[in-house]
């Protein structure tokens, strides 16, 4: 079970939600940018996928985070994303990436512990999702 977030990162994930979703898009072109390098087999088009599925995926579990504290039931997200091809190679710069898009989209008036809330938040999803079995062919 993942640590559970503390009360100072919900605070900022429900202080700047409507910020981050009225930056969605914008969010999602700087991610899907930085995501590029990942796998060159990959068009631009599958990894603006790839960018906008793990930041929907943040953004709906950040809204249960600042409501609950608690991550809504993350069941058949894994297969989904391996349905897309996300594996761990994607999560790792998604969030590498997060803080430094998150910080340069929301601002300087944004306060400095806002993104790595955030950041903190993706990482606590990566470690609920279970990992999916790939059955052997043979």
């Amino acid at each position: 079970m993942s640590t559970p977030i503390s009360l100072h990162q919900r605070d900022m994930l429900v202080r700047t939600l409507p910020l981050v979703r009225q930056h969605k898009e914008a969010i999602v072109a700087r991610l899907a940018w930085a995501l590029r390098g990942v796998s060159r087999q990959r068009s631009a088009r599958d990894v603006e996928t790839i960018a906008r599925t793990l930041t929907e995926l943040l953004i709906d579990q950040a809204h249960s985070l600042s409501g609950t504290g608690t991550l809504r039931p993350l069941d058949d997200v894994s297969s989904r994303h391996a349905a897309l091809g996300i594996d761990g190679r994607f999560y790792s710069r998604f969030g590498d990436a997060l803080v430094p898009v998150m910080s340069d989209l929301l601002g300087p008036n944004v306060p400095r512990d806002v993104a790595p809330a955030w950041c903190d938040a993706f990482w606590m999803v990566v470690r609920a999702l279970k990992p999916v079995k790939v059955a052997a062919n043979g």
